[in-house]
């Protein structure tokens, strides 16, 4: 397992939003954007269906949208692999995200918490690196 990465940045991503392809589960790879404000990495429901998710039993939380409070399932991910660099047992919460988006979800504190997080937007380069204490 990789405890860093190091990614250069098209133009467009330092621009606008920051893209990644994220595999889940081992075996579902997803467009995700790099989301600092939000406190759960996020899934649509599809991608919920695709990875088979049981949501039944699954606590829910408030989280606050662009547009209202919604209460989203909150589910542990067995794996969440951002260019080889993988953490386990990640919260994320099952949300509708805006079709403008063009993601099928948000990387966010759930999963970023767990490390070090480097943007050099002159350089368009971005690291990401394991903390030591993570679990």
């Amino acid at each position: 397992m990789m405890q860093k990465i190091s990614l250069k940045l098209p133009q467009w991503a330092t621009e606008n939003v920051i893209l990644l392809n994220v595999r889940l589960n081992d075996r579902t790879l997803v467009r995700m954007m790099l989301d600092t404000g939000a406190k759960y990495t996020v899934i649509t429901p599809e991608i919920a269906r695709r990875l088979a998710l049981d949501l039944e039993e699954a606590r829910r939380v408030p989280v606050v949208t662009a547009s209202q409070l919604q209460f989203a399932p909150l589910i542990p991910l067995g794996q969440v692999d951002v260019y080889g660099l993988m953490l386990e047992r990640i919260e994320t919460a099952i949300l509708d995200l805006p079709p403008a988006l063009g993601v099928e979800g948000l990387l966010g504190m759930s999963f970023l918490r767990r490390c070090r997080l480097v943007l050099d937007v002159p350089k368009q380069a971005l690291e990401l690196s394991l903390l030591q204490s993570s679990p």
